[in-house]
């Protein structure tokens, strides 16, 4: 799954459990599920890609494929922090490659069914998160990569390539 070394988590999941990358972006914790995730790597250097969609910080060139490269932090419009980005989730999502700027990957890890829906308290305008899992004290956002992005995105995402 991964070329970060040390984050794969060996224990397999029951029939009620799933595995999700744990990663931090401006200081909060999310989570997206592992079948998403094809590896992970060290943020290296991402070309900027002129006119390219708000929210594309640019490309990168992965083992001689063009991936374009997504900040999260500021497709989620979280603030500014600190700590800088050092890592990408190299996703598929309909079948394209696309890297998820975030600040940390912490561990792959295996959770139950105890997530909590937040869809009452949610603007409608953010159909990405898919609850709350609570680790001890902290709360981990789920996030859903397929509701990520607007098919409009993902057609300027593709336009941006075939430019780049």
């Amino acid at each position: 799954m991964s070329s970060f070394k040390g984050i794969e988590n060996k224990n397999e999941p029951s029939a009620t459990q799933r595995r999700i990358v744990h990663f931090f972006v401006a200081g909060e914790e999310y989570g997206v599920p592992i079948e998403s995730v094809k590896e992970i790597i060290y943020a290296k250097s991402i070309r900027p890609l002129p006119g390219a969609a708000n929210g594309i910080e640019g490309i990168i060139d992965l083992r001689g494929r063009v991936v374009p490269v997504i900040d999260l932090r500021k497709k989620l419009k979280a603030s500014s922090a600190a700590e800088s980005a050092q890592h990408i989730l190299i996703l598929d999502v309909r079948r394209q490659k696309i890297g998820l700027l975030v600040d940390r990957v912490v561990q792959v890890m295996v959770i139950g069914e105890e997530i909590q829906s937040v869809e009452a308290i949610l603007d409608k305008n953010a159909p990405y998160i898919k609850g709350v899992y609570r680790m001890n004290t902290q709360l981990i956002v789920l996030l859903g990569l397929e509701q990520l992005w607007t098919e409009m995105e993902l057609s300027q995402i593709e336009s941006a390539l075939s430019r780049g």
